[in-house]
């Protein structure tokens, strides 16, 4: 790293940043409590910071769901 590499050293590597708190093996969780409160979102949060212990604002649920369906229905049409 440094000099020795170069204009490619200054490329992002794999690995690099903040890692997801919600993960694809929480899908089938997010997806229950998603669907018990689809009117509320904001409910659907809390039940599920409590049961998988991890902390994570709205937004990043709803990014979540984002992502995760899209690249569901890019598999479906593949």
């Amino acid at each position: 790293m440094g000099i020795e590499e170069g204009i490619k050293g200054l490329k992002t590597k794999p690995g690099r940043g903040r890692k997801a708190i919600l993960q694809p093996i929480d899908l089938e969780q997010v997806k229950e409590t998603v669907k018990q409160s689809r009117q509320k979102i904001s409910v659907a949060r809390v039940e599920l910071e409590e049961s998988l212990g991890k902390e994570f604002s709205q937004s990043s649920l709803k990014r979540y769901l984002k992502k995760t369906i899209a690249a569901i229905n890019e598999l479906e049409n593949a």
